[in-house]
């Protein structure tokens, strides 16, 4: 049994299955396995433009609600194979769950799955942990990196059994940033990295300097760098890239703290963001650009 996620515009077609995936080859990490499941979170993530940070002007991090909304918006564009689109069969709270609210939606619109979208404290390979709610089981597991600390955005695949009873069958989990920015990071070090380049950003949008931080977010997953674009009015002043740790050839004990990564961008460590040498990095680059620019 499955389901398609599709585009109303340029089809991306996405099988849903109930099945588990494969598990990873030896030395290959799992949350790089490119899930059924994983790729329709990342691409519903990129549709609501979670995977990149405008200034505060054009986007305040107002909260939860303000977050899952614009998941949800986003998920009125795509259309499922049955027909609906996935908003019409998308849950954002674990609370039509136990109630039966999701199980009779499902009867009534005869659709064979629905779609929990829900912020989880923490995560293990068959629950979802909310903190004082009841966990929620999943039957046959959950796919991604559940080693990381939360929160994590998880997207469940739901159906119902012969009681009339709605079961989780599958899910897949992203951890993002905070309830607050579901951008998503890749370990604790990348979440500390990405909120002083939000604290960055801040301090130059009092300057006039209009301060964008993107990761690219394809089926795959996401990319290894983020992308800064610095602005002041209507004129690029910048462009930066910051290569994250991960990747090959770039050192995460300190020996290349200070070196450029290739095609010129910047080699983040531990190392070269605990003792200052990113910041002073940002900074001197900010300066140059923007002096270079007419700043």
């Amino acid at each position: 049994m499955q389901d398609v996620f599709a585009r109303n515009s340029a089809p991306e077609f996405l099988s849903i299955s109930l099945d588990n995936a494969l598990p990873p080859l030896p030395g290959e990490k799992p949350e790089r396995i490119a899930s059924d499941l994983g790729r329709g979170l990342w691409s519903l993530m990129a549709r609501a433009g979670r995977n990149v940070l405008p200034g505060p002007v054009h986007r305040s991090e107002l909260g939860l609600t303000d977050e899952l909304d614009a998941l949800v918006e986003a998920a009125g564009q795509v259309v499922l194979t049955s027909g609906h689109r996935l908003s019409e069969l998308l849950w954002t709270r674990s609370g039509p769950y136990w109630n039966g609210a999701l199980a009779r939606t499902l009867i009534l619109q005869q659709a064979r799955q629905g779609f929990l979208l829900l912020l989880a404290q923490a995560v293990t390979p068959r629950a979802v942990l909310f903190g004082h709610a009841s966990p929620l089981v999943v039957e046959l597991g959950i796919e991604g990196d559940l080693d990381l600390p939360g929160p994590h955005l998880v997207l469940l695949v739901c159906t119902v059994d012969p009681t009339g009873k709605a079961v989780a069958r599958r899910g897949y989990a992203q951890v993002i940033k905070s309830a607050r920015c579901f951008m998503p990071v890749g370990s604790a070090f990348e979440r500390d990295a990405l909120e002083a380049l939000i604290a960055l950003r801040d301090k130059l949008d009092c300057h006039g300097v209009d301060c964008t931080i993107m990761r690219d977010l394809g089926e795959d997953g996401f990319a290894r760098e983020w992308q800064v674009g610095l602005r002041r009015e209507e004129t690029t002043i910048g462009q930066l890239r910051i290569v994250l740790p991960g990747d090959a050839g770039i050192a995460e004990d300190g020996e290349m703290g200070a070196a450029m990564a290739k095609d010129g961008a910047y080699a983040l460590t531990p190392a070269n963001f605990e003792d200052g040498r990113f910041v002073a990095w940002l900074e001197r680059e900010i300066v140059e650009n923007g002096a270079a620019n007419g700043g």
